[in-house]
Parts: structure tokens; C-alpha cells; sequence
């Protein structure tokens, strides 16, 4: 064999239990017969009859509505809004004029009075892959784009999730805006923060496997930190995945055959995008199994394998490959029910616990 083989040859027999799956819950779509979507300016038009009312208590609420081919998610958190208050949800018949490069028709959201008194979250579910300058913005009553909205962005299965949060309700749609002007707002909603990290992701733990034969122990290790004003956007970190193996094979009236694997590899400036948790279940409906995160593990680091074969008579049969060095993906994806209930999952592996900190305020 050659030093040239990859980490991910040497781990392929580690990686070929059956995937494990998990579930989420997603919140109940709110289209209540009630809803109306008069009070709109001018420049809108609207779909009352697909309007969804979002009531807001103590625990805060959420609504869901359709806008052309997209799903549309609002989440107000406890204590974002006055307790009580009644809006609105209003889908667009069409994006306005004002908007050059608009990707749904987008909502209108009428909170008559009870505006926020701090973040919600916004998201969109666009079908397909929709172009790098997709982004969120907010609408003036006269139909133009007033702001872009720092956005956190994720293609999963064949959508493309779109979440970010405003202080503040009237219009919104998705659109192409270019990257400098994205930029901007993501640089200008730091500044307005006052710092730039807010949350850190913990994710450490191990996971056994049995197979043909083999065992096999596999340890994560993840510290990520970022983020917005709430847990969605950008993170950044290190990343640890340690796989050992073992084999003993069936004995025979000929020869007994042993083996192990060991392998770590670190990735040391891990970067993934998170959407807002609480709208990546209600934008996919009830029952939605629908991450937070889908990333990378761009993992650096070495193998060691050993097979061996003894005879009746004591023959003696080995290969092997020892510090093999290599860079390989690998994939995971992140669900967020609360900030203790966090799993990580890596197919054929494993799902990890972990949890999210608020590190700053």
C-alpha cells in the first residue's frame, strides 16, 4: 500500500453502519379562517384569504404562510413582544415594482400597535438552489427595498432556507442584492451589537458501533462560537474526530484473522452556517426533519491499520499502513431544540450531544 491512500480509504470500513436518523418537531401553521389582510399601503397586494393571524403571548408565537412558491415563518420570541398582541400575516400577491430582483412575492406583516420591543426572526424556504446574492430584505410602504437584513442561508434537500432578525415589522421579500451591499449590513449589525461573538456551540462525546466482526469507538469534539442576535448565522471553531477499531474475525480450522484501526484528524478553522432553530422546524410544517445546520468537517490528521492472519501451524499474514496523512470531509448536521438539547449527527456514525452558550450579551 501507499502512503498516498486517504484517511478516508482507511475509515471506509468505520463508516458503513446504517445512517441514523432523527426527528424534529415543528410548530403548528397558523391559518386561522379569521385572518385578514386589509391595511396594507398602496404599493401591496395582498392575499387575505391566505392570512394567517400570529398571537402573541407570554411564550411569545409563530406563524407560517405561503407566498407564491415559498413557505414564510415568523417567530416571536418570549418577552419580544407585548403579551396580547394581535397580528397579521399577510402573503403578497406579488413583489412590488420597487424590488429589481425579487424571489418570492414576500408578506406583509400588520402588528396594529403592538410592535416589537425586541429581535424576532424571519425565514424563508425558496424551492431550489437560489443564487449566492439571495438575501432578505424590508420593504418602505412605497414598495422599495429600505434594508437589507443580515442573512444566514442553507440549501438542504431541494430548498433553500433563507432566516434572519428584525427589530421591527411591516414588509418583507427576498431578493438579489449584491455582495458588497450584504456586506454592509452584516458589518453595520455588528457595530450596532457592540461585539461580535454571541453564542458558542459545545458538542463532545463518543459513539460505538458493531459490525461484521469489527468494533468500533468513535469521539467527537466540537467548539464553535458566532452567531447573531440570536443563534443563527455564522460560526466558526475547531473541530476533533478520533475512530478506534478492533476486529476479531471468526475463527476457523485454518486460521484466526485480527485487526485494528485507529485515525484522528482535526479540522482547526471549522465554518458553518446556522439558521434560526426555531424556523427551521416551522419551515418545514409539522413533523419536519429539518436541521439547523448542514456543515463540513474538513478534517487533517493520521491512520494507523493492521490486518493479521495466524495459521494452525503459526504462519503469520499482515498488511498494514502507518501514518498515513491526509485531508478528508466529513459531513454532519446540526438539530437545536433548546440550548441543552443539541445533536450532532454524522451519517453512518452517529449522533452526539451537545448544547449552546450565551457567551456575551
Amino acid at each position: 500500500m501507499t502512503r498516498g491512500r486517504s484517511l478516508a480509504a482507511l475509515l471506509a470500513l468505520a463508516l458503513v453502519v446504517a445512517p441514523i436518523g432523527c426527528t424534529g418537531s415543528g410548530a403548528q401553521k397558523n391559518d386561522s379562517p379569521g385572518a385578514s389582510g386589509a391595511g396594507l399601503p398602496e404599493a401591496f397586494a395582498g392575499d387575505a384569504d391566505k392570512a394567517a393571524d400570529l398571537e402573541v403571548t407570554a411564550d411569545g408565537g409563530s406563524a407560517v404562510v405561503v407566498s407564491g412558491d415559498a413557505t414564510v415563518a415568523l417567530n416571536v420570541p418570549a418577552g419580544a413582544a407585548p403579551d396580547g398582541a394581535a397580528w397579521v400575516v399577510t402573503p403578497l400577491l406579488e413583489a412590488p415594482d420597487g424590488v429589481e430582483r425579487a424571489l418570492c412575492p414576500g408578506v406583509y406583516v400588520d402588528t396594529a400597535g403592538g410592535d416589537p420591543t425586541d429581535w424576532c426572526a424571519i425565514g424563508f424556504s425558496l424551492p431550489g438552489s437560489a443564487l449566492p446574492n439571495a438575501t432578505i430584505v424590508r420593504l418602505a410602504d412605497d414598495g422599495t427595498v429600505a434594508e437589507i437584513i443580515p442573512t444566514a442561508r442553507m440549501e438542504y434537500g431541494d430548498r433553500t432556507f433563507l432566516t434572519g432578525y428584525v427589530d421591527g415589522f411591516s414588509a418583507y421579500t427576498t431578493s438579489e442584492e449584491d455582495a458588497a451591499a450584504r456586506d454592509k449590513a452584516a458589518v453595520d449589525r455588528a457595530n450596532a451589537k457592540g461585539q461580535q461573538v454571541d453564542w458558542t456551540l459545545k458538542v463532545a462525546g463518543t459513539e460505538t458501533q458493531e459490525i461484521s466482526g469489527w468494533t468500533f469507538s468513535y469521539e467527537v469534539d466540537i467548539f464553535a462560537s458566532g452567531g447573531d442576535v440570536g443563534q443563527g448565522g455564522t460560526y466558526t471553531g475547531t473541530a476533533m474526530l478520533y475512530v478506534e477499531g478492533t476486529y476479531s474475525g471468526p475463527e476457523t480450522p485454518y486460521y484466526q484473522t485480527m485487526g485494528s484501526i485507529n485515525a484522528i484528524g482535526r479540522d482547526q478553522a471549522l465554518t458553518f452556517t446556522m439558521i434560526d432553530p426555531p424556523l427551521a422546524s416551522l419551515l418545514t410544517g409539522v413533523g419536519g426533519d429539518m436541521p439547523a445546520a448542514d456543515g463540513v468537517m474538513n478534517l487533517t490528521g493520521m491512520a494507523d491499520l493492521s490486518i493479521s492472519a495466524t495459521g494452525v501451524q503459526g504462519e503469520q499474514g499482515q498488511v498494514g499502513e502507518n501514518d498515513v496523512e491526509s485531508t478528508d470531509a466529513v459531513d454532519f448536521t446540526l438539530k437545536v431544540t433548546t440550548f441543552e438539547d443539541v445533536q450532532l449527527e454524522i451519517d453512518n456514525v452517529g449522533i452526539f450531544a451537545g448544547k449552546i452558550l450565551r457567551t456575551t450579551k
